[in-house]
């Protein structure tokens, strides 16, 4: 039987000789059988941002999704090149259906890569902020946020490197100086404040879609559910049961991607989830994930050295996956021994933001269109 709960873990334990074998016990089976966990402790372990700091956030996010719709489409993603931005309700695409959510794109703030550099670079490059007249705090506080999550991955990575046996360095070559991470903050309205709020109908939109079935391309992700929504996030098991994540208070939704599943092996699985749009009258949901992400450049490598007791549990888990045979929507996946990363992940932004594409990228589009 495939799992049928997201397991729990307590950062704090890691720091503790006396627990830290068991916390990465627990890690390692989060890894290979679920792909998710709930993390907790993180700010009592001073790692990441202070309750506080999560706070800041949250009310940012809530002020930004309050503002006049103008001020909204003044930093729309349509204007970034980058794929940063705002991005309006069902303006997102997710196995080809719309997602029921608004958000905005941002990151790590870098300069546009040089002229002459590949394409695929262009995922990088600097935010676009709304206008800091009717939301002072939001740059200062996102980019607080961006710079004290930055530290928690960082620090989760050479824990999840440890519980597959590596060195706490093991995934290191992967990243490199200013590497950039990305987060949204995003509002999924409930079905009830939805009605009147777009031309498409909910019915075209299958199961309430906020957000639809998918794998996340990047290294690891990490999701603060600032509101107290049950039932909304869900992850799909490999008997393809849906299993809802339980809201829990100061915790992190944490989930593995594509990029680790592909430099690991398939030793770390990235698992199909989904969000279901709200029930009426529970009101906006808000999330706020922040993606960890891997140099663009990298190509032709993968971790070596991983024990033998640790690859041999896929082998039932994935005998296990084809036998059910369970899968999601058509999505490019890193293939590092025959492109640079960059290449799959480029490509999966210009399937989602389609309209972003149209603009800047538009022989781009037509072949990923032809593909999936």
């Amino acid at each position: 039987m495939s799992f049928q709960h997201i397991p729990v873990l307590d950062l704090r334990d890691a720091f503790n000789p006396d627990t830290k074998a068991q916390f990465l016990n627990k890690l390692q089976y989060a890894l290979i059988q679920v792909g998710f966990l709930l993390l907790i402790g993180t700010s009592e372990a001073g790692v990441g941002p202070s309750r506080k700091e999560f706070d800041d956030i949250k009310a940012e996010a809530e002020k930004f999704f309050a503002l006049p719709e103008q001020v909204k489409l003044d930093c729309e993603m349509i204007h970034s090149k980058h794929f940063l931005g705002y991005s309006r309700l069902s303006n997102e695409i997710t196995a080809k259906h719309a997602d029921w959510r608004e958000q905005i794109d941002l990151a790590t703030e870098l300069d546009p890569p040089k002229p002459g550099e590949p394409l695929y670079k262009n995922i990088e490059g600097p935010n676009l902020w709304p206008d800091a007249k009717y939301v002072p705090l939001f740059r200062p506080v996102v980019e607080n946020h961006i710079a004290k999550m930055t530290q928690l991955a960082d620090t989760f990575r050479h824990l999840v490197a440890e519980a597959i046996g590596l060195p706490p360095d093991g995934f290191d070559k992967f990243f490199k100086e200013n590497q950039q991470c990305k987060m949204k903050l995003i509002a999924y309205p409930d079905q009830a404040e939805l009605v009147g709020k777009s031309a498409v109908a909910m019915e075209d939109t299958p199961g309430g879609q906020g957000c639809g079935p998918h794998r996340d391309s990047d290294f690891m992700t990490y999701i603060y559910q600032a509101t107290p929504h049950s039932n909304s996030l869900e992850v799909q098991n490999y008997q393809g049961e849906w299993i809802s994540i339980p809201y829990v208070e100061n915790a992190l939704v944490v989930n593995t991607g594509q990029t680790i599943e592909t430099i690991t092996n398939g030793v770390c699985k990235a698992t199909i989830h989904r969000v279901i749009t709200p029930k009426p009258g529970t009101g906006t949901r808000i999330s706020i994930p922040f993606f960890s992400t891997i140099n663009l450049d990298a190509y032709k490598v993968a971790v070596e050295n991983i024990p033998n007791d640790v690859t041999d549990q896929i082998i039932e888990r994935d005998r296990q996956h084809a036998v059910w045979g369970y899968d999601t929507g058509f999505q490019f996946r890193p293939d590092v021994s025959k492109q640079p990363v960059g290449e799959a992940v480029f490509k999966n932004r210009i399937k989602s933001h389609q309209d972003v594409a149209k603009r800047w990228y538009p022989d781009v589009l037509e072949s990923v269109l032809l593909e999936y």
